[in-house]
């Protein structure tokens, strides 16, 4: 699974991005001449001036940053924004940048621009290449193309969203290339309203980055920026104009260590890192984005005659309304193809339920429309929930930016039951990680949208659980029977990797999850990853010869597949506004092995070991019947954060020998000599099976899955 995992990644480092929307202007910034200051009298009461006859000291020049080995430097980028009462704008993007190698000419060498066609239009004043020489190449209407977005190509009802492709001439290292690229909003998505948010580039060299909201003066707005990033606000001709500046001189990983950590320290504050740089609205309360997203729906979640004979379909012989809601739940999440579309891509109001139903595809919020409506033609009332799958949701900025998904919120009595269709393969009421223990936006059918906080903890408990029953022959072979079993998280996570896997590479991927013991795979089952209603399981035989090792006389064996992995937080900083430490799902995981050792062999168990505290356990068991070894390790995780103050006892918690790790066992061949003390556990960074931290770090940390934007 790694292997996978690692292609992908691969695969991804390798495709060429086209150029973002967000470009650098055209003047190249002028070096800033600072004045030297003046020279304070002394102490001695000396005029400081007779010391100008004497030699000055000189001081060392600091060093001009090197940008030579940039593919590219962005020399200046300047990004207009410009709003109206009534909801149009234009958006304006004017940027300068100096190409420098090959790979620069293959990022900008074309350009990308997307758009809304039911409310945008994009105009492109000019693309230029200024050549070494002097000369001006300009972009000719025959180098742009007006494309239908990918997406469109597998879902054709995303009609709505497009693509401007504008192919750079001439573009070669040593050159500049300049661009103008303007979209105009003609139509409002909401009629008087209009929000934006904006993030200063931080991944490129910038040397000079201008970003200006132009609003008009009797509009109250709500802004809001990171601190140390307050605009310049002026008001001229009715209009109020915010203005802000930045540049990002040095890569991260031209930073020294203390450098990124300090960096990283600082992030830490406050989820301070999480926002954007700049979110500005002009709704005033939740309640107002909840009623016009409601407006939007109102009409397309009614059930069509076709919708409700599906449920009555779909509900026949069923008594309870819980029973009733899961079977359409699993009708609309595992026939409906998800479409990843982020909200907000293309529209916000969702396709009519009827005409998801016919399409048998949607994005979010036509796969919740549809359950929706099914929901209704058995007489159960959903409401819609706004969320956000990568980020905390700021509650001082009412703005729809602020999500990027939609699942759904059954009420049911006194209980409340949690959906998100878009997973496919998640069991029932389950939410991803990702989504929950977040404040999202409740829109009920009738009622008031308000604020609400997503749940904790899955709905089943959150386990793992693997059994190895093995057998070591007299020279060493290891034939062993390993069966796993998931629930919650980690089995979403698997159910969605085996759903889209071909049955013919199963045992690959299966050998690249077992590849820390290597050895033969046989005799391999997996559950089918559409019965959500049962755990996950995965079971198969391994055969390893020279499992142990007889050309020593002591040997210390791993016990296979024993790993478990801790998340490595890495913090030290204690301080109370710090962000709470991120441990991961509260779950259980269990590993029992059951090892028949060959006569000739003499082994000693470790000792039993374990460790309490509030948030976690974990506990450690073995025995040795003769030449029959038997383990038993379990660890729980009952908080998934800490205040950042339990950094140092958490990493007391997950480090050291005897802390959950890696089992060994310790022995050797019969034929005298003293017998070998007894194994022991040791701290390893990622076991042969990845759990679902190891996951983390593979895929880039908790935004998730965010398998990207969630849509």
């Amino acid at each position: 699974m790694r292997n996978l995992i690692l292609a992908c990644v691969l695969g991804y480092s390798l495709c060429v991005p086209a150029a973002p929307l967000r470009q650098p202007g055209q003047s190249q910034p002028q070096a800033s001449n600072q004045s030297p200051k003046p020279k304070k009298a002394s102490r001695t009461g000396q005029d400081p001036v007779a010391k100008a006859t004497e030699p000055a000291v000189a001081k060392p020049q600091e060093k001009k940053p090197d940008y030579s080995q940039e593919s590219f430097v962005i020399e200046q980028l300047r990004s207009s924004y410009r709003f109206e009462s009534d909801g149009t704008g234009r958006r304006e993007s004017i940027a300068r940048i100096r190409v420098q190698s090959e790979a620069g000419v293959q990022q900008w060498g074309q350009l990308q621009v997307g758009y809304n066609s039911a409310n945008e239009r994009v105009e492109i004043p000019y693309v230029r290449v200024l050549k070494e020489d002097g000369s001006i190449v300009k972009a000719g209407d025959d180098a742009i193309q007006d494309l239908s977005a990918p997406v469109e190509r597998e879902a054709p009802v995303y009609t709505d969203y497009r693509q401007k492709h504008i192919t750079v001439p001439g573009l070669r290292p040593g050159e500049v290339l300049e661009y103008d690229l303007v979209t105009v909003v003609h139509t409002p998505l909401a009629a008087g309203q209009f929000w934006t948010e904006y993030n200063f580039d931080q991944n490129n060299i910038v040397l000079d980055e201008q970003f200006d909201v132009d609003t008009p003066a009797d509009r109250t707005v709500k802004l809001k920026n990171k601190s140390g990033m307050d605009p310049k606000v002026t008001e001229q001709n009715g209009r109020r104009i915010y203005h802000w500046s930045n540049s990002h001189l040095e890569r991260d990983d031209d930073k020294t260590a203390k450098e990124k950590e300090k960096d990283k320290k600082k992030k830490k504050k406050k989820g301070d890192d999480e926002r954007p740089d700049v979110q500005l609205t002009t709704f005033g309360t939740w309640e107002e984005i909840g009623r016009w997203y409601a407006s939007l729906e109102k009409d397309r979640r009614v059930p069509s005659a076709e919708v409700r004979g599906k449920a009555v379909e779909l509900t026949k012989g069923l008594n309870t309304d819980l029973e009733k809601t899961e079977a359409l739940y699993d009708f609309v999440a595992k026939n409906f193809r998800y479409v990843s579309l982020s909200l907000g891509v293309g529209r916000y109001q969702p396709h009519a339920a009827g005409d998801v139903l016919h399409n048998q595809y949607g994005d979010c919020k036509d796969k919740h429309t549809l359950l929706e409506s099914l929901l209704e033609a058995e007489g159960l009332h959903a409401s819609s929930v706004l969320i956000n799958s990568s980020r905390k949701l700021d509650p001082d900025v009412p703005s729809p930016s602020q999500f990027d998904h939609v699942i759904t919120l059954l009420p049911m009595g006194k209980d409340e039951v949690w959906m998100d269709t878009t997973s496919e393969v998640a069991p029932f009421r389950l939410l991803a990680f990702s989504l929950r223990n977040k404040q999202a936006l409740v829109i009920p059918a009738e009622g008031t949208p308000h604020l609400e906080e997503t749940p904790t903890d899955t709905p089943m408990p959150d386990f793992e659980r693997s059994e190895i029953d093995g057998k070591i022959n007299e020279i060493g072979k290891l034939d062993a029977h390993v069966h796993y079993v998931f629930r919650g998280d980690e089995e979403l996570l698997l159910r969605s990797i085996f759903r889209r896997v071909p049955q013919a590479n199963l045992q690959r991927v299966v050998e690249n999850v077992n590849a820390g013991l290597g050895g033969d795979i046989t005799n391999l089952k997996v559950s089918d990853p559409a019965a959500t209603r049962e755990p996950f399981t995965m079971s198969y035989d391994i055969s390893r010869a020279n499992f142990l090792d007889w050309s020593k006389k002591k040997t210390e064996m791993l016990l296979p597949l024993s790993s478990f992995s801790l998340p490595d937080i890495g913090n030290d900083d204690s301080d109370a506004d710090s962000e709470p430490l991120k441990l991961g799902p509260k779950a259980e995981y269990s590993y029992n092995i059951k090892l028949q050792l060959p006569a000739k062999y003499t082994a000693r168990a470790p000792l039993p070991f374990s460790l309490k505290r509030d948030y976690a356990e974990y506990e450690a068991t073995y025995k040795l019947e003769g030449n029959v070894f038997t383990a038993g390790r379990r660890l729980v995780l009952r908080q998934d954060e800490l205040p950042a103050a339990r950094g140092p006892d958490y990493e007391s918690f997950r480090g050291g020998d005897g802390r959950p790790g890696t089992a060994s066992l310790g022995g050797e061949r019969n034929g005298g000599g003293a017998r070998s003390s007894g194994g022991h556990e040791s701290r390893r960074s990622c076991g042969q099976w990845p759990r679902r931290h190891c996951q983390r770090q593979l895929c880039g940390g908790d935004r998730a899955p965010k398998a990207g934007h969630r849509g």
